[in-house]
């Protein structure tokens, strides 16, 4: 139990916006009709058709295309779930739409078949059964490969920057700079080489600061995104995360996982993560 459990919960990219949301819909629908037009894997009576059994395929694969972009514009709005996708989340998402592709192939049964019976409960579970069943061995072979193929890449690429690591020395900038908090009796100096890493945390950021034993975190009434403006003309400075903002001259060491990296720090127990939005900085950062 604890090994699916630790399966599920492993980070995983969230696909569906921009060119990757348009790329699986193609995918989706070439698919769908190979499946509906090609192999014609159930019985299909043609005298109740009341279009041509191959634009009745065509309607059947686009479909589900246009419930994906509606589910995708809602979860998109929850950027907090999203940027930290895992596993779980995606057979959630998927489920989710395979059940509403088998309610509407259901409903699309009186506009494309003449049968008496259309609207009755037979329908609605062979419909349901059909979709959930074969979209899940798809769609579960579809995200094991991926997951592999995602992990291993990114380990491949954290294994190179682990090589450059041991050889790149911390830098001795000793640069303060002024942070002006929310509450101006808060506002600070903050000593660069001495800042670890900070988290966002509502309407307060943690930043975790360097001291002789291991670093410390201190709470400031202050957004991470006004940090971050701050910090910018600083090269060892880079946001990693839509939560993180991280010092890479106390990178200890990186691992790679399906939808980015995981950094472990030097003298401290916390880890940093690296979501895909923000894989290539990160990449062309330490690689420089």
């Amino acid at each position: 139990m604890n090994e699916l459990k630790k399966y599920l919960n492993q980070p995983y990219p969230f696909y569906y916006n921009g060119k990757k949301l348009l790329q699986i819909s193609c995918v989706i629908f070439l698919l769908a009709f190979f499946f509906n037009y090609i192999i014609q894997p159930f019985e299909i009576n043609t005298a109740e058709l009341r279009l041509s059994y191959f634009w009745v395929s065509v309607i059947h694969s686009i479909s589900p295309i246009f419930l994906l972009f509606l589910l995708a514009s809602i979860f998109i709005r929850f950027e907090v779930y999203t940027e930290n996708w895992i596993l779980k989340y995606e057979f959630y998402f998927i489920l989710i739409f395979l059940f509403l592709t088998g309610i509407i192939q259901f409903l699309l049964r009186d506009v494309l078949y003449d049968n008496p019976t259309n609207w009755s409960w037979f329908y609605v579970r062979e419909e349901l059964l059909n979709t959930m069943i074969i979209g899940s061995i798809l769609a579960f072979l579809v995200v094991s490969t991926n997951l592999n193929i995602q992990f291993y890449k990114n380990s491949e690429q954290a294994s190179t920057f682990n090589l450059n690591l041991k050889e790149k020395k911390t830098r001795e900038a000793s640069t303060e700079v002024f942070v002006e908090t929310e509450a101006k009796t808060e506002s600070f100096q903050l000593d660069i080489k001495n800042f670890v890493f900070a988290q966002s945390q509502g309407n307060y950021v943690e930043l975790w600061i360097n001291n002789d034993l291991e670093p410390k975190p201190v709470l400031k009434r202050l957004k991470l995104k006004d940090l971050e403006m701050v910090l910018k003309p600083f090269s060892n400075i880079l946001r990693t995360h839509r939560s993180y903002i991280l010092n890479i001259d106390f990178v200890k060491n990186v691992n790679g996982n399906a939808q980015g990296y995981q950094i472990n720090l030097k003298n401290c127990k916390e880890t940093v993560p690296v979501s895909r939005k923000y894989l290539t900085a990160f990449n062309q950062n330490l690689q420089s």
